[in-house]
């Protein structure tokens, strides 16, 4: 499963481990933890396969491969997914 950036121009402010982050595309702001925020910013440089958004993220909190919960990360995920800031492909991405 490929991850991807659904919305771009994304408008950053952070203040200590509380991530405010203005989507332009809907007018919308949002209110992001620290993990939701690095799933985010791992896919800037553009499409990811979803292990590769999980260890990029555990290795921006600082923590071990594997520390990141599944479930967190999965949860986290698809409320993104939800907001429109990111998108589940199926297909694979070549290089991925």
């Amino acid at each position: 499963m490929v991850l991807m950036a659904a919305s771009r121009g994304l408008v950053w402010q952070d203040w200590d481990d509380v991530y405010i982050v203005y989507q332009p595309s809907s007018a919308e702001t949002h209110v992001f933890n620290e993990t939701t925020a690095a799933i985010l910013r791992s896919l800037e440089a553009g499409p990811l396969a979803a292990d590769g958004v999980k260890r990029e993220t555990e290795a921006a909190l600082g923590v071990a491969q594997g520390g990141l919960a599944t479930d967190d990360f999965v949860f986290a995920t698809r409320r993104l997914e939800e907001l429109g800031l990111i998108e589940y492909l199926d297909e694979a991405i070549g290089g991925q």
